[in-house]
């Protein structure tokens, strides 16, 4: 890399004098500016002084961030140099009267979202085993375990979100389908599965004069439960059983999804079982299982016969 240009050390100052930021952050400022300098100087033949800046555009801007996605960056770390870019302008613009437009407010890229955090199968099975009420004599396993219980396999069991889950009636967990009202106040049907159906239905017996308006899962005070006090009890039981930070309510959805396209269920099927509106929501758990995806191309391409 040349020598900085006088600007890349003007804002160096800056950034360690008056921002008075730490010498690893002005570092790394100055690292990124100094590389865009570069970049610049042999992209378009232009330095990185107040007279040629004007004439840099977003189309520049554009071509350095593509440049190092060619040289092997990532998406974060030319996020990170961009946001060095945007600061440096708003400095020029404070300090030399000279708004930068095509730095300040050039996009940045959008990143993939990480895969859903979710657990194992094995995992997910010693979790519902340890909440599970005892074969015999369930009547004797306290009434908030229980409940705590059909909580979690209702879960996991239909890939719900806490909120539609903690949002049932009594009324509405009868029979062998369950309609859900998600997001955007859409309306899904699931299907139960057996474990899930005879579990509501021991929990539903368990409370046989509670009205069918009741809440499914009702708190100590007969509201609602409160997805705090769900957590709660997944934080003890992820102690006990030595299981990931990332045990949520939520995770349980993400566990559901992922063993689903596991076990071979299509996208579109689990788009719809979770309520999602576009299958790209969908498509992030086929990241998770990259094995599964290796093995069905391995199997299916013709070129591999």
């Amino acid at each position: 890399m040349d020598k900085q240009p006088a600007l890349v050390t003007d804002f160096a100052d800056y950034l360690a004098n008056t921002r008075r930021l730490s010498a690893h952050t002005v570092e790394a400022y100055s690292r990124d500016l100094a590389a865009f300098a570069d970049f610049m100087k042999q992209h378009k033949t232009a330095e990185l002084t107040v007279v040629e800046l004007p004439s840099f555009s977003a189309r520049d801007v554009e071509s350095w961030l593509a440049a190092g996605l060619r040289g092997g960056k990532n998406k974060t770390s030319l996020n990170r140099a961009l946001a060095s870019l945007r600061t440096f302008a708003r400095w020029v613009e404070d300090s030399h009267g000279m708004p930068l437009p095509a730095l300040a407010t050039t996009k940045g890229l959008k990143a993939a979202a990480p895969p859903p955090k979710a657990l194992n199968q094995t995992q997910t099975w010693d979790l519902l085993e340890k909440l599970s009420p005892p074969p015999t004599n369930p009547q004797k396993f306290p009434v908030e375990k229980r409940r705590d219980f059909t909580l979690f396999i209702t879960l996991y069991g239909l890939g719900l979100r806490i909120s539609e889950a903690l949002n049932l009636t009594r009324e509405n967990a009868r029979g062998e389908t369950l309609t859900i009202i998600g997001k955007g106040n859409k309306a899904r049907v699931i299907p139960l599965p057996l474990p899930v159906q005879s579990a509501l239905n021991s929990w539903l017996n368990a409370h046989n004069g509670a009205p069918d308006s009741a809440p499914l899962f009702p708190g100590a005070n007969g509201k609602a439960l409160t997805p705090r006090r769900a957590q709660q009890v997944l934080q003890k039981t992820r102690r006990d059983l030595n299981l990931p930070d990332h045990l949520t309510p939520h995770a349980l959805r993400h566990s559901f999804a992922t063993h689903m396209l596991a076990n071979g269920a299509d996208l579109r099927t689990v788009q719809e079982l979770l309520g999602h509106a576009n299958l790209s929501t969908t498509q992030r758990y086929l990241a998770a299982d990259v094995q599964r995806l290796m093995a069905v191309h391995q199997k299916a391409h013709p070129l591999n016969k």
